[in-house]
């Protein structure tokens, strides 16, 4: 059991639970409005308006590291496996009428080191490429046909490449001081290479002062945003049948440029629990994840 579930999964769960707390901005539903003093803009002047704007063009860089604490809360003698996610995420964006054309580049590699099974793996890395519109009035993103695989092809999926996507192609709602708004979500994503839906509700502040970027030290304005979800999922995995069912928490602050409105750097934690079931036979998983990115090069 632990050889098809804990090591086959554990990877995967690096960026399970980061997954599960949203470590990168929501759209907004496609319903609600954008807030009227804060209007999609490709490009805006700090002398123009008191917030940035939501949307900029040119290119930006990113160092993503996700580090997950996956641990058997029946193992008597508490052995954790240790899962490292480094991932390098470069794009551009240009402005495309009333949308956002977004192309970029995603290199990720996966280190696991298990103290139940005493061995250290690590993936040769994966690299992937990507395009997206974003609407600008609504925030909503279309990814291009060839990133939107069926689900049936979970096995050639990765979520820190998920997950990078979404941090090049989602902005948030405002950056009006002291904003608040909830956004329910839900989204299909894969774990492990089986099929998973994922239903969260996160909610969003916006920080009344402006703030100082932890990691640059550039004024910013700060959004911080906690999470609840669940999560399902079933699919067939090395000859058997597996489902998964979990539910998590995750807080998350992310700092976006005070004049340009980019996001200079973001940091998660999470908990996720999860039960994984392999022919009638259950194993409970738990999760500690830490999940931060940083835009390399001072901005764009």
């Amino acid at each position: 059991m632990r050889v098809i579930t804990r090591r086959g999964l554990s990877a995967a769960l690096a960026c399970a639970a980061v997954w599960v707390a949203g470590c990168t901005p929501s759209p907004a539903p496609q319903p609600a409005p954008t807030p009227a003093n804060v209007r999609p803009s490709a490009v805006a002047s700090p002398e123009t308006g008191a917030y940035p704007p939501r949307f900029v063009v040119g290119h930006a860089a990113y160092e993503i590291t996700a580090v997950g604490l996956v641990s058997d809360p029946n193992d008597s003698l508490g052995r954790q496996d240790t899962v490292m996610t480094n991932t390098s995420l470069a794009y551009d964006t240009r402005l495309a009428g009333p949308q956002i054309q977004v192309t970029g580049e995603i290199r990720s590699r996966v280190a696991t080191a298990s103290a139940a099974l005493r061995r250290t793996d690590s993936t040769g890395g994966t690299r992937s490429l990507f395009q997206a519109m974003v609407d600008t009035a609504s925030g909503a993103v279309t990814v291009a046909p060839d990133s939107m695989a069926p689900l049936a092809r979970c096995l050639a999926r990765d979520p820190s490449v998920d997950q990078a996507r979404l941090l090049a192609t989602t902005r948030p709602r405002s950056f009006t001081p002291a904003a608040t708004w909830r956004d329910v979500v839900t989204d299909s994503s894969c774990l492990g290479g089986v099929p998973l839906v994922t239903h969260a509700t996160r909610d969003y502040a916006v920080a009344p002062q402006p703030a100082t970027d932890p990691v640059s030290g550039a004024g910013a304005v700060l959004i911080a945003h906690t999470s609840t979800t669940t999560m399902t999922g079933s699919g067939h995995r090395a000859g058997h049948y597996i489902t998964l069912n979990g539910s998590g928490t995750g807080a998350t602050e992310e700092y976006y440029d005070r004049k340009t409105g980019a996001l200079l750097s973001a940091h998660t934690t999470a908990t996720l629990d999860l039960d994984i079931t392999v022919g009638g036979r259950v194993q409970r998983l738990h999760q500690q994840a830490n999940w931060q990115a940083r835009m390399k090069g001072g901005g764009r």
